[in-house]
């Protein structure tokens, strides 16, 4: 009977001790399970470990000290970055492909800039001056325009007309005005962006991206020739030896804050777009919204430049523009 109880008593001591390893374990997997989750992060340019990739009222923003509440945006899309570095600091659905409307002419600018010449040969022909929907410069048919004039006739009123001649000014015209836009945008990193028409008109298969349009206007703010017309708020515009007009920028956002640079559109299917880079509080902000009702374009992008300026210190990295090339001689 002693041995049966002490081999009972083996067997309760086994019984504890697997019991005893089964709550260790237990309790180490539950400790794991309530340790905290960090929040989502991705790989960034200029990040510290500890900072954290949040997303408040649609942007997300990355950041390991506190930061006041971004901005409600009434947008489908937009980016926001350090133009002095190309930090990306806010954003959403920023590389969503989307109409980007008259956007798209600061590429425009850039590629004729480089391949038109200052004083080109190219007559108005009778379709660029009536382009497909006529927000127009005012071009006269059969006559001659500088590159200036034609650029600040297409930048400032946003002149269809003047996109349109500008593309037939190349020397191979405008197709070849095109691909090249389509060239520049790959060379430049703008990797979601087609380009069907040179105004930006709706047209299958042409889209941009919050994200590229700011790639677009670092570029034409590095180009000199399409630099001196970005600061421009009127031109007087006319042919070669011709009577002028004067034509205003309509680039509302700029208009109200005249320090700021940049281009606006609109057509129905792409909203109000809108892409500016303003000096503020000794740094530069640059913001590219998409598919804003009407009424919100101006606003969204002051609220996020403001936002971005205030916190300016504190959010890090989650993205790059890509370098700008240097530009070639033209």
């Amino acid at each position: 009977m002693l041995r049966r109880l002490t081999l009972s008593a083996a067997a309760v001591s086994a019984t504890v001790v697997a019991l005893t390893s089964t709550l260790t374990a237990t309790s180490a997997a539950a400790s794991a399970v309530a340790a905290p989750t960090p929040v989502r992060a991705v790989a960034s340019t200029g990040a510290t470990p500890t900072a954290t990739l949040r997303l408040v009222n649609g942007s997300y923003f990355r950041t390991a000290a506190a930061v006041t509440t971004p901005p409600v945006v009434n947008a489908r899309a937009w980016a926001v970055a350090d133009m002095d570095t190309g930090r990306v600091i806010a954003a959403h659905s920023r590389h969503e492909e989307l109409p980007q409307a008259s956007t798209i002419k600061l590429l425009t600018a850039v590629v004729a800039a480089e391949t038109v010449a200052a004083s080109p040969t190219h007559k108005v022909t009778y379709a660029e001056a009536h382009p497909q929907y006529c927000t127009c410069a005012g071009l006269t048919v059969g006559a001659r325009y500088t590159r200036e004039a034609l650029m600040a006739g297409m930048l400032l009123p946003s002149g269809n007309d003047a996109a349109e001649a500008l593309a037939g000014s190349h020397p191979q015209g405008r197709a070849a005005f095109i691909a090249a836009m389509n060239a520049k945008a790959k060379a430049l990193g703008a990797k979601h962006t087609v380009v069907v028409t040179p105004n930006g008109l709706t047209a299958t298969g042409a889209h941009s991206s919050a994200h590229d349009l700011l790639v677009f206007l670092r570029a034409a703010q590095a180009n000199p020739v399409v630099q001196r017309v970005l600061t421009m708020a009127s031109y007087n515009l006319g042919p070669v030896g011709g009577t002028t007009h004067t034509v205003y920028r309509r680039t509302d956002y700029v208009n109200k804050y005249p320090t700021a640079q940049g281009k606006s559109g609109y057509t129905t299917p792409a909203k109000n777009t809108l892409v500016v880079n303003t000096p503020i509080s000794g740094h530069h902000i640059g913001v590219a919204t998409l598919g804003a009702p009407g009424g919100y374009s101006t606003s969204g992008a002051r609220a996020l430049t403001l936002w971005a300026a205030k916190n300016f210190a504190a959010l890090q990295a989650f993205g790059g523009l890509p370098v700008v090339p240097a530009t070639p001689a033209g």
